[in-house]
This record gives C-alpha cells, sequence and structure tokens, in this order.
C-alpha cells in the first residue's frame, strides 16, 4: 500500500509542476508538442489538438516539451522566440505551482485539524523559560532578533536544528505580554529522548475550523486558518532552503538524503500509524506528507543547476544582462550534460536507499 501511495504522491506532484509549465506556456502562445507523466517507454498516449498526452514507466519524473525548445527558431508559437517575460513565467510556473499545491493542502489541514500558536498557555517547573521569568499568556514574538510567525517556527528556532552542539548556546527571546515587548536570555535545555533542546513551554492551541468541538480549546478563525496554511508554507520553504544551504557547505551528509525509495518506508510508518487513529487521520497526514513532499520539489526545481528550472532562469538571466540570449543549442548542450549528471546523481541516491532498506 505504501508504495501505492508513494507513486500517487509524487505522481499528483509531477502533474501539477508539468501543468504549470503547460497551461502558462498555452496561455503565452507557444505550442506544447508533448506533456508527459513518468519517464520512459510510453505506457500510454492520446494526442489532442497536436499535442501528445502521455504515462510514461518510470513515475518518477514527467516534462513538458515545447516547440523548438532547444533549437533557434523564427515561429511566432515556438519557446526560442517566446519574449524574455514569457520564458520566464513558464520556466518558474512549476516551481509556483508547487508551491500554490503546498498552500492549498496546509491551509485544508488546517481547518480540519487546527494549529499550535505562538502563545504560551504553560511553561514547565525548573525549566529555561520558566526560569527567565516567560509567563503564560505570552506571545512569542522573536527569537534572536528574528520574528516567528508559526509554533513550527519556533520550535526550530529552538532547536538549533536539532543538534547538541546548539545545547550550550544563549538565545534571545522577544515576547509580547500586555502590548510590551520584553526580552530574555535563557539557554534551551537538551532532551535526550525527544533529541532536540526544549525551552519548557507549551502553546495555545487553535481547533480547525471545520473540526469537532474540543472542550476547553478555542475554534480558529476563518482569516487565522489561511494565515497558519500560509505560514506553513512558508516555514516548508525556508527549512528546505536551511538544508539545501547545509549540504552544498557539508554540515549535512549525502547519507542524510534520500529519495522516493527511502521515503516509501516513511510514508509506511505515517500511514500505519495514523491508521491506527482513523481514516481521517490517515487522509490528513498523507496530505501532509504530499504538501512537504512539493514545497521541497518546488524548491530543489530552481536550484540554479542545469536541467532543472533553476538552471534555464540563470541562462533567462544571462539573456537579460547581455541583452541578447545564448544559443539555444549550447544550452542545450548544458542542460543535457546536467540531466545526465541529476540521472547519476539519482541513482546514487536510489542505491542508497536501496541499501539502507536492506
Amino acid at each position: 500500500m505504501s508504495l501505492i501511495i508513494t507513486i500517487l504522491i509524487f505522481g499528483f506532484i509531477i502533474l501539477i509542476h508539468e501543468w504549470g509549465h503547460f497551461i502558462v506556456a498555452r496561455k503565452s502562445g507557444v505550442f506544447v508538442e508533448e506533456f508527459a507523466i513518468g519517464m520512459g517507454t510510453k505506457l500510454w498516449s492520446k494526442e489532442k489538438d497536436g499535442t501528445l498526452y502521455s504515462i510514461r514507466l518510470f513515475p518518477l519524473g514527467g516534462y513538458c516539451k515545447m516547440k523548438d525548445e532547444d533549437t533557434s527558431s523564427t515561429d511566432p508559437d515556438s519557446f526560442s522566440n517566446a519574449t524574455m517575460p514569457k520564458k520566464f513565467a513558464i520556466i518558474f510556473a512549476g516551481a509556483f505551482m508547487n508551491f500554490i499545491l503546498a498552500l492549498a493542502i496546509f491551509i485544508g489541514i488546517a481547518f480540519f485539524s487546527g494549529s499550535a500558536t505562538t502563545t504560551v498557555r504553560e511553561v514547565s517547573e525548573g525549566s529555561p523559560a520558566k526560569q527567565v521569568g516567560i509567563q503564560p499568556g505570552d506571545i512569542i514574538y522573536k527569537i534572536n532578533g528574528k520574528r516567528v510567525r508559526s509554533f513550527e517556527d519556533l520550535s526550530f528556532k529552538v532547536s538549533g536544528v536539532n543538534s547538541k552542539e546548539k545545547l550550550n548556546e544563549n538565545i534571545e527571546i522577544t515576547v509580547k505580554r500586555d502590548g510590551e515587548l520584553l526580552t530574555f536570555s535563557l539557554t534551551p535545555k537538551y532532551d535526550e529522548a525527544l533529541q532536540r533542546n526544549l525551552i519548557g513551554i507549551a502553546p495555545v492551541l487553535k481547533n480547525g475550523l471545520l473540526a469537532e468541538d474540543i472542550e476547553g480549546i478555542e475554534k480558529n478563525t476563518f482569516f487565522g486558518t489561511i494565515r497558519d496554511g500560509f505560514f506553513n508554507m512558508i516555514f516548508t520553504i525556508k527549512v528546505t532552503i536551511v538544508g539545501v544551504v547545509q549540504l552544498f557547505t557539508g554540515q549535512i551528509g549525502l547519507d542524510q538524503m534520500m529519495g522516493p525509495i527511502g521515503i516509501t518506508p516513511v510514508i509506511d510508518s505515517q500511514y500505519e500509524s495514523a491508521m491506527k487513529v482513523s481514516l481521517g487521520a490517515t487522509i490528513l497526514t498523507m496530505l501532509n506528507i504530499m504538501a512537504l513532499l512539493s514545497a521541497n520539489i518546488g524548491v530543489f526545481n530552481l536550484l540554479p543547476i542545469p536541467a532543472l528550472d533553476g538552471g534555464r532562469i540563470v541562462f533567462l538571466t544571462i539573456e537579460a544582462i547581455r541583452g541578447k540570449p545564448i544559443s539555444p543549442e549550447k544550452e542545450g548542450m548544458v542542460h543535457f550534460v546536467g540531466f545526465i549528471l541529476l540521472m547519476g546523481f539519482g541513482i546514487f541516491i536510489a542505491f542508497k536507499d536501496i541499501i539502507s532498506l536492506f
């Protein structure tokens, strides 16, 4: 079941991504030759209005092939002849739709499951927060001078990416209390069981607007729900960017990365746990995973690497600076090399994931 769910999740994310390219290309007057979900051998195809729609053997990938994408052309409906703004919009649309999908899911989840706020409900006795004078009712406003918008963001900033190395580092917490801003300096306490730094506070919870009433927990407002979903998406994007930076700077290793094969057992574990609660909880859990992956894939595709959307945006930026385009044939060759390298990297990650499974 977990394998089927994994394929469906990735398939839908890819569909949304490629549909973003497709619809903006069509609206921009660029002809799309093929819209494919998956890679490799065709399993199914259908032609409509000159565009071939296909499903291919390997469900981990897809593409939107546009007319004269990698060759020079003066045809009015070719990609290479499109204006700079249209090219940029077409390329950016894939990642943008991934972010829109993540946003829609996070908002939907907030409507049904509620959220934790940055308002303090309880302070544990003997905790770092208690020792410096943080009180119930305080609103956590900033950590180390940076604005906090969600409880997830608060936890992330406090945890120091959950590292023991951050154990003895002081942090400054600014709270709102009766309209005033108060700043406290404290040292989080590392919890061995949870493997993260804690300050000893519990948040005020808001119940989902469409969830069943829970005594003692106030329902969120409509706009509060939209806000929480939006900031959950922003937080996910931020954490993904932090992870990418840490990967390229050597702060985390390739052993901490995983591909679709490595994600499958994680989805299986989450599925089994959620099914013990209810079908509704299972659906929300799987949707949450889809939202996280969609935001991650959106960020990954915008990396300035050849063959990715970000690599194409780099070439468009160079074109804007130079005032003339780089030869599409030369750009196409660069992207082809990048594609081969990405495929090699993907095979390496897949091999690592398979070794980890056994």
